[in-house]
């Protein structure tokens, strides 16, 4: 690895740790309620501050792991400019994704439930809950996965089930009250 792609990374490793720590220690303080879980009159609820800590916790773990990388001189992932085909192909990923959101549910319950149901009614039960962000998750991370590796595969697949299902879990299980999106549109 060439000096100057090591300093770039330590460069890059470092931003992404200061920006993680700004928000963590200032930005999530100064702006919200309530903590990263929220109890009220013996209701646990998800906190204010439950996604932007993961989505920062995220970024320092991964600046951490670039600038360990440009320490150690193992080689970095090249920054190439993005092309216009690309970015088309994330806008149309994104557009199915959130297709997938908010039509599975309804679309599953106009198949398998009588005429008098409607998917407002039973939004919150498994497995009408976790149809459109399962759906709309799996198809996401598979999406991303095979235009970034330029390959589809199974394995894949599974990876992106998997991270979807353990999403859905880690938001939907400890928590009574919350509806998985977009059933809260319903």
């Amino acid at each position: 690895m060439e000096r100057r792609e090591r300093l770039r990374d330590i460069a890059i490793g470092l931003g992404c740790v200061g920006l993680a720590f700004f928000v963590l220690l200032i930005w999530i303080p100064a702006d919200v309620d309530t903590g990263m879980v929220d109890v009220w009159r013996r209701n646990v609820r998800i906190g204010d501050a439950m996604l932007p800590s993961f989505a920062a916790a995220g970024v320092l773990f991964a600046g951490v792991g670039v600038m360990v990388r440009a320490l150690l001189g193992q080689p970095g992932t090249p920054i190439r400019p993005v092309w216009p085909a690309f970015g088309l192909a994330v806008a149309v990923i994104l557009a199915a994704t959130i297709l997938l959101f908010l039509y599975t549910g309804p679309l599953l319950t106009a198949l398998f439930q009588d005429a008098e149901t409607t998917y407002r009614e039973i939004r919150h039960l498994a497995p009408w809950k976790y149809a459109g962000v399962v759906a709309g998750g799996t198809f996401l991370v598979f999406a991303m996965i095979c235009l970034v590796t330029r390959e589809i595969r199974p394995r894949n697949l599974a990876i992106a089930l998997v991270s979807t299902l353990v999403m859905a879990a880690v938001y939907d299980l400890p928590f009574d009250g919350l509806l998985l999106p977009p059933n809260g549109d319903y």
